[in-house]
């Protein structure tokens, strides 16, 4: 028990120096905690007065840049109304000024206005003067153009017209047709000298001279002769001091000669023709010696009194054709000569003469070939030479006689038919020569008449048949060649049918039936 309450004594000792201790602890504790709480009070006031004495420097400065914002804020205020007075100044000065111009707006206006009325009436004026000039400009220059192509109509026809006074007319259109290619031209002078050209043709159509001058008789220039003109419809001439007698008579040829003069009259025209120019003399009137149409009985006659030999007739003739002929001339010549060459080649090569024919058969028979081969070769000819082919291989097999056969026909056949192809085609091409003139002598005589022009049929028709010529020789050359081209054909045929039958004869009377392999 006392152990017990000494156990219990002890445990309240324990208890109690716990207590105290914790008193003391907690004690301490609160003394120590005071303390710091006083420390950081000081501190904490300490931090304040600096940052309050910070804040006071920060016042301070923002004090002075206060008052340096104020005083730079009254200078630009102190600008700002100085400007806003200016700008007030410029701002009255820029309305006197807007009303000054308003003013002299108003004015340029109601002048512009006017001004533009005025210039829009001046133009419409001006354009109807641009359109009448226009007008005028156009109708002039058409005019001018039918003027200039009735001029150069009228110079195109002048060539082909009555030959009298013609150097006159040429001269005077060529004024004219120089006048018009003028950069300005003078149509009125154009028209002048054209309209000059016309009556002076309508004078002479409706008048009659009987003059003295001279002129050409055939062949012999300036010879005295009185010429009677009656209008355009007759014109002659007779020797003063001889017998000559012409007359200007129509003619037509590719030259577009649509007068010549003929001196080769019928007895009874020329007697007419001197009759009249006489009686024009002697009683001042005259009467027309011809058919003033000049028709063709008159050309007919006057061409029968031109009396030609064969071959002036063929040189006239041969002239007419023109430059075509030439050619055809000489492709005439040439095939001739090619079917006479070809003749005597034929005739000399295919014929062989009945002594050689003889004394071939003898040698044969007798089996003497070496001496049938040498008479051979001592005749020239496609026929001896094909059969010394046939006997030069008499000795060996009947196969190498007939190849050595074919070998000599194929050398000798092309030695016969050698330019019968050339023969043949000159005759082809002797037409197309022909035909070639024709055509070149149809464009000579329409480009002749589209220079000079012509209302005479016989002109255009006589031109035609001269260029017809052509053809004609062509023809005339053609039908002779490729009938001595058939004739020369048939004589080859007939040489080289010889030929095969002669030497397949030998042939077999060499190499006999029962020698054959």
């Amino acid at each position: 028990m006392m152990n017990s309450q000494w156990k219990n004594c002890g445990h309240i000792s324990v208890r109690i120096f716990v207590i105290v201790l914790l008193f003391t602890f907690l004690s301490t504790t609160a003394v120590f905690a005071k303390s710091s709480k006083d420390d950081e009070a000081r501190v904490r006031d300490s931090l304040k007065t600096l940052e309050l004495k910070n804040l006071q420097k920060e016042v301070d400065a923002l004090a002075r840049i206060r008052l340096s914002k104020a005083d730079s804020l009254e200078k630009k205020e102190a600008e700002h109304w100085r400007r806003r007075y200016a700008e007030a100044q410029l701002g009255e000065e820029h309305q006197n000024t807007t009303r000054e111009l308003d003013g002299r707006y108003s004015k340029l206006s109601t002048d512009l206005g006017r001004v533009t009325e005025e210039l829009m009436a001046s133009k419409n004026v001006t354009t109807e003067a641009e359109d009448k000039a226009k007008e005028d400009e156009i109708a002039y220059d058409a005019f001018h153009t039918q003027v200039k192509l009735s001029v150069d109509k009228l110079m195109g026809e002048v060539a082909g017209d009555y030959p009298v006074g013609m150097v006159e007319r040429m001269a005077n259109l060529q004024k004219a047709q120089a006048e018009t290619d003028k950069k300005n031209p003078n149509t009125l002078t154009v028209l002048q000298l054209y309209v000059n050209d016309l009556l002076a043709r309508h004078e002479k159509t409706y008048s009659e001279s009987l003059t003295e001058e001279n002129s050409q008789i055939g062949n012999r220039p300036d010879v005295p002769v009185t010429r009677l003109r009656l209008g355009t419809v007759f014109l002659g001439e007779v020797e003063r001091n001889g017998t000559g007698v012409q007359a200007l008579i129509r003619s037509g040829n590719l030259q577009g000669k649509i007068f010549e003069w003929n001196g080769n009259l019928p007895a009874e025209m020329n007697a007419s023709i001197r009759t009249a120019i006489q009686t024009a003399g002697a009683e001042q009137k005259a009467y027309v010696p011809m058919d003033v149409l000049q028709n063709k009985a008159i050309k007919n006659a006057i061409t029968d009194t031109k009396e030609m030999t064969l071959k002036e007739a063929f040189l006239d003739w041969f002239k007419k054709g023109g430059i075509v002929m030439y050619p055809l001339a000489l492709a005439a010549f040439f095939a001739l000569f090619l079917f006479f060459e070809r003749l005597i080649v034929i005739t000399r090569r295919g014929h062989l003469s009945h002594r050689f024919a003889k004394k071939m058969d003898r040698l044969v028979s007798e089996e003497k070939y070496e001496a049938a081969a040498d008479l051979c070769l001592r005749h020239e000819s496609s026929l001896s030479l094909v059969l010394f082919s046939v006997l030069n291989k008499a000795r060996e097999t009947r196969e190498a006689a007939e190849k050595s056969l074919q070998e000599s026909l194929l050398r000798e056949q092309p030695k016969l038919e050698r330019r019968m192809g050339l023969m043949a085609a000159i005759g082809t091409i002797a037409p197309l020569l022909g035909l070639l003139g024709t055509v070149t002598g149809i464009i000579t005589l329409f480009t002749v008449i589209t220079e000079v022009g012509t209302n005479d049929a016989r002109v255009l028709a006589g031109g035609i048949s001269e260029a017809l010529i052509t053809t004609e020789a062509g023809l005339i050359i053609a039908i002779p060649i490729m009938i001595l081209h058939g004739l020369l054909s048939e004589k080859i045929e007939r040489v080289i049918s010889e030929l095969y039958v002669q030497s397949t004869a030998l042939l077999n009377r060499i190499f006999h039936e029962d020698e054959k392999v």
